[in-house]
């Protein structure tokens, strides 16, 4: 019982290592090895959306994290599971956004883009967080993760994708 959780977070977190592995590689522009062939600085995208990047991601971790703070018994539990939310909310949405819309050859380009994707996704796992937080356990909050940002990844395609 005592080791459920960590055995839990252990082998979802395997799983993704090797999923990543499999199935992520760098855009042409993310990819460092290609930095001498790459685009100027003005023109790369990258630039143009690195400060949103920064904004959503500090609202994810921080912000979200720091809400949950006014609950006198879950204050310094709500930043720990924020922060467990949102890391595997972020690897688990770039492959679960990337399988379904941007899987060229079977493969995953992670970019700027990709990321910020990544972080909507997770948004909406930390806004279901804060309704249910002191009442869920860990490995329900793991397993919650998982389904909704598959949900969310599946309806994301078929509204912006199939339906337009």
């Amino acid at each position: 019982m005592r080791f459920k959780f960590p055995i839990l977070a252990i082998t979802l977190e395997a799983v993704i290592i090797i999923l990543y592995a499999l199935f992520i590689t760098y855009d042409d522009g993310a990819n460092a090895k290609l930095a001498a062939l790459n685009t100027t600085i003005p023109e790369d995208p990258f630039y143009k959306l690195y400060p949103s990047f920064q904004d959503v991601h500090v609202m994810i971790f921080v912000g979200f994290g720091f809400l949950m703070t006014f609950l006198k018994r879950y204050g310094f539990s709500s930043v720990g599971f924020n922060l467990l939310i949102a890391a595997f909310g972020l690897q688990w949405g770039t492959l679960m956004q990337g399988w379904l819309h941007h899987s060229d050859d079977g493969k995953i380009k992670v970019n700027i883009l990709s990321l910020i994707n990544a972080d909507f996704s997770t948004a909406t796992v930390l806004i279901s967080f804060g309704a249910i937080l002191g009442k869920t356990s860990p490995i329900q909050l793991l397993i919650m993760t998982l389904l909704e940002i598959t949900i969310f990844a599946c309806n994301e395609h078929l509204v912006t994708g199939i339906l337009k």
